[in-house]
């Protein structure tokens, strides 16, 4: 096609401006979008007017008498490139919120999810109507002054309320669990599927007749490094990806499923229940609570961990580096009680921003560096070879290389 048909399909004389070829461009949209006009020739000439626009936009002067420069088709050429590699991201954004959706909908997640969407939302609730109310309670039962100082509680509070009612028709209907409460409770037996001719890696002498567990490796194999000033970097990371599957009876998959269970009610139960100040704190003795408990489960029931590929040498250093700096700003006081500085908050924001690009300034001198995200438990002859061959658990980044591990230790 000619750039005097591009020209011809917008309606437009050769030599128009940008500016009159996007306007050009939405009023003929408009007309031939496909959800618009139903005819049959109205997607064909939508992809035509679309085309026409993309390519007259890139250089408008097509057509004209003047040839275009060669910063004018370099230009358009770098236009195109990046047009197609956004393009790109957004193909791959919308494939990962479908398998994302498709993972949380699943009849293992999905009502877990459910239930805790309709928890937060009573949490949000209670919130807003509690910094209304309590700010006006100290006023009247302790002292009118204060509230002034409480005044922005108050105003948050009726900011959701408003919030909530625009939202009252959809608030507590976020759809229907699929499962009644017999089935919930038969999360708590051990169910066997269809057996295979596998044999289960976490309990000896047992045929993996349960769901499978999932252990996904990542190896770096470039790293692009874009700068765009001083404060404006941008780094990508280019991986290969291994997903190992891992053969798992039924009576393995509904231990593991305990031991989650003893961690997240472990973990609840120390930042309610823990006598000390720290919120912190608490949430640490509901970790390591909860591994302790964990593991005597699965000893007792002779299944090994799924967990055990999370432990590498670079993992206990980092934990050891946290503990070390959560305890020089902390207090020990009688009572096992611990209170801790106003530090708090710069200690705990350099280590989740700033203690991995220390620790690779500091371990990566060393031969041994690779070595130190490789399990310390041996994890069989698959995962063994992928951990030699450079696959490591997950992207050692900041903040996330804390909350994943967690996650999945958890999960």
């Amino acid at each position: 096609m000619t750039p005097k048909d591009y020209h011809k399909i917008l309606g437009l004389s050769p030599g128009a401006t940008s500016k009159q070829i996007k306007s050009a461009y939405r009023k003929l949209a408009l007309k031939y979008h496909p959800d618009r006009n139903p005819s049959s020739a109205s997607k064909q000439k939508f992809q035509e007017i679309t085309e026409a626009y993309h390519s007259l936009l890139e250089n408008p002067d097509q057509g004209s008498p003047r040839a275009s420069s060669y910063d004018d088709r370099f230009a358009a050429e770098v236009m195109r490139r990046e047009r197609e590699r956004m393009q790109a991201q957004a193909r791959a954004r919308r494939e990962k919120k479908r398998r994302e959706e498709e993972y949380f909908n699943s009849p293992e997640w999905h009502d877990p999810i459910l239930f805790l969407k309709y928890a937060g939302n009573v949490l949000v609730l209670l919130f807003a109507l509690l910094a209304i109310i309590l700010p006006v309670l100290l006023a009247i039962f302790n002292d009118p002054a204060s509230l002034a100082g409480t005044f922005f509680f108050i105003l948050i509070g009726t900011v959701i309320l408003v919030y909530i009612y625009q939202q009252r028709k959809r608030w507590f209907r976020l759809g229907k669990f699929n499962r009644n409460l017999k089935d919930m409770l038969g999360t708590f037996t051990i169910k066997t599927g269809k057996p295979t001719k596998d044999k289960c890696c976490y309990c000896r002498s047992t045929m993996a007749d349960g769901k499978a567990y999932k252990i996904e490796l990542l190896k770096t194999i470039d790293i692009k490094i874009q700068t765009y000033g001083a404060l404006n970097h941008n780094a990508r990371y280019k991986n290969k990806n291994k997903r190992v599957v891992v053969p798992r009876s039924a009576r393995a998959q509904f231990f593991h499923r305990m031991a989650s269970l003893i961690k997240i009610l472990s973990i609840v139960l120390s930042l309610v229940l823990f006598p000390v100040d720290s919120l912190l704190w608490r949430l640490l003795a509901g970790i390591f609570a909860g591994g302790f408990f964990s593991f005597l489960l699965l000893l007792t029931a002779g299944v090994k961990s799924k967990v055990t590929y999370l432990f590498t040498p670079g993992l206990l250093i980092k934990t050891g580096v946290w503990l070390v700096s959560l305890s020089l700003i902390s207090t020990f006081g009688p009572g096992l009680n611990i209170a801790i500085s106003s530090y708090v908050y710069l200690v705990v924001a350099g280590l989740l921003f700033f203690l991995d690009m220390i620790f690779d300034l500091v371990m990566g001198i060393f031969p041994f560096y690779r070595s130190l995200f490789r399990p310390l438990v041996r994890q069989g002859a698959i995962l063994d070879s992928l951990y030699k061959d450079g696959y490591q658990n997950y992207q050692e980044l900041p903040v996330y290389s804390v909350f994943y591990p967690l996650y999945r230790w958890i999960f």
